[in-house]
């Protein structure tokens, strides 16, 4: 706390909510070098950029170290020049805001909630935790109530202890609802515990808490869970559930032992944040109508690509509830079943008992099924039964890592499997990645370069929508997601091909003769709508 108090400013990234730097007494170096304080991943930052150093009692400046593409403060170039809160810097690309770190600054008061009372002198780590809380979409006159449910099914009231323990997971599992975050990260540090969530697929730093603080968090989730004392050192993996005002969301845990103390990291399984529907996906109208033929047909595939976290379970859910459950027989495989489908019988995976992908599926065959969900395709048995399943009068649908709808295909030959079996199997390959879309807060509108709208063609515009960044976005610029698409439709001429010399560019020249949407096609029609930036496309479809 003293060294906070002696630091008047500290450096933050203006883009992305990254954990501030504190200007102290020591200089602070930002370049390309990894030995930097901050190190800049960017050619046009040089090895040593530049300096920031004290000059007096909170006092500091900024001095260019002779680089390549030179340091701005507030637009201007400068070779050296004194840092006030309120100043942008921009090196290399990056820009960082300097803000004021005062000790009246970081006790201002936040609003009080039932059960705060023990914090009479509102510890910094208490109050960055409320006013984030506070600045995240929707403000709530009364603060929303959660309720833990530890393993057993059964309420507990640990979160109306009054201690640090409690208070600090009331205030995170909300921040958590609030930012609609997927993950958790409790990370111990040699001297704080980093709280960080994964918001929209990306990291965000939360903030830092004191370890005894830290500490105690984990005690909480060692109680809920039900963890065994005995087992301390060890991985240990368990579930809980917390009810809000509205809803109940489940959270898997894991808990990790490092050299500073255990890690724990929850899985948030929220229902109100994935799509209920196929037409909440934001297909383009062919891909939607495709996929709906798709599951009214009594035999095929539907196979769905794409990296870990790009929404393919979501979809067959979505899939799954066109299909009419009370005349048909549907069972999934999974691993594990992270949500319930009414009228389904859901089989989860258990490598350690024999129950893989493959032994489970040989075993649903046999119970008459109409419509299986195999959760992924991972190796040749389970490929090669669930293409003869699909050729001999059942639906199928299951996901494979895959660059792209092509690329799934090769995938499925990489396995081992006859392409005669894939040619004759497989009936749609969706591959699909999710972009971040643009905080309707902070969104800023700019010009379309020409070589940006070339490279767009028939979606460019005359402008287009860039990333800010402010409290209601954790600073990110973004909020929310949306899948962006590409539908490969197995012909008879892909067939054809599959069959003889399967090749990309065989494959391309049938594809593009007819109608198909590339991802990154699909990404730039959002970003013609303004409801994403070109960048954000360009890192997700991998293009950049």
């Amino acid at each position: 706390m003293k060294a906070r108090m002696s630091n008047p400013l500290r450096l933050r990234p203006a883009h992305g909510r990254g954990k501030p730097i504190e200007l102290g007494s020591e200089p602070v170096t930002i370049g390309r070098h990894p030995d930097n304080t901050i190190c800049i991943r960017s050619e046009r930052a040089s090895r040593q950029h530049c300096v920031i150093e004290p000059t007096g009692p909170g006092a500091y400046q900024v001095r260019d170290l002779d680089s390549r593409n030179g340091v701005k403060v507030n637009g201007e170039r400068v070779e050296i020049a004194p840092l006030r809160a309120g100043d942008v810097l921009r090196v290399a690309g990056a820009e960082f805001l300097v803000e004021a770190a005062s000790p009246a600054e970081r006790a201002a008061p936040a609003p009080q909630e039932d059960g705060d009372d023990w914090a009479a002198e509102n510890p910094a780590w208490l109050g960055e935790l409320r006013r984030t809380l506070r600045d995240l979409p929707p403000r709530r006159e009364v603060a929303e109530r959660v309720t833990l449910l530890s393993a057993d099914g059964q309420p507990s009231d640990v979160l109306g202890q009054k201690s640090e323990g409690p208070t600090a997971w009331r205030y995170l599992l909300r921040i958590a609802s609030k930012a609609r975050a997927t993950d958790i990260h409790v990370e111990p540090r040699p001297e704080s515990f980093q709280v960080r969530m994964r918001v929209d697929g990306q990291m965000v730093w939360i903030g830092d808490l004191p370890t005894r603080v830290g500490e105690l968090m984990v005690g909480v989730i060692r109680a809920i869970c039900q963890f065994k004392a005995a087992a301390r050192d060890a991985v240990q993996d368990g579930h809980f559930s917390a009810r809000f005002d509205e809803r109940r969301v489940e959270f898997r845990v894991s808990l990790t032992p490092t050299v500073h103390g255990a890690k724990g990291v929850l899985r948030v399984l929220d229902s109100r944040d994935i799509p209920h529907a196929l037409e909440e996906l934001g297909l383009v109208p062919y891909m939607h109508d495709r996929i709906r033929r798709a599951t009214r047909q009594d035999q095929g595939l539907l196979l769905v690509c794409g990296p870990t976290g790009s929404g393919k379970t979501t979809t067959l859910y979505n899939a799954l509830r066109e299909i009419d459950r009370s005349a048909r027989n549907v069972v999934t495989i999974e691993d594990p079943v992270e949500y319930t489908i009414e009228g389904t019988t859901q089989l989860p995976v258990d490598e350690e008992r024999g129950k893989g992908f493959g032994d489970l599926l040989r075993s649903v065959l046999r119970q008459d099924p109409d419509v299986i969900l195999v959760g992924e395709i991972r190796d040749e048995p389970t490929a090669r039964t669930a293409m003869q399943a699909a050729m001999t009068g059942h639906l199928v649908f299951s996901t494979v890592h895959a660059k792209d709808s092509i690329a799934a295909v090769f995938r499925l030959l990489d396995l081992k499997v006859e392409p005669y079996l894939v040619a004759s199997s497989l009936d749609l390959v969706l591959a699909q990645r999710l972009v971040r879309v643009l905080c309707p807060a902070c969104t800023r509108e700019v010009p379309m370069l020409p070589g940006d709208a070339a490279r767009l063609g028939r979606f460019a515009s005359a402008r287009m929508n860039v990333p800010v960044g402010c409290k209601a976005c954790l600073a990110t610029g973004f909020r929310g997601r949306k899948a962006i698409c590409e539908l490969l439709d197995v012909t008879d001429d892909l067939r054809d091909i599959i069959l003889r010399e399967p090749s990309i560019q065989a494959m391309k020249r049938v594809i593009e003769a007819g109608h198909f949407t590339t991802l990154a096609q699909s990404g730039w029609r959002l970003v013609g709508e303004g409801l994403t930036s070109l960048d954000e496309v360009d890192r997700v479809a991998g293009l950049g």
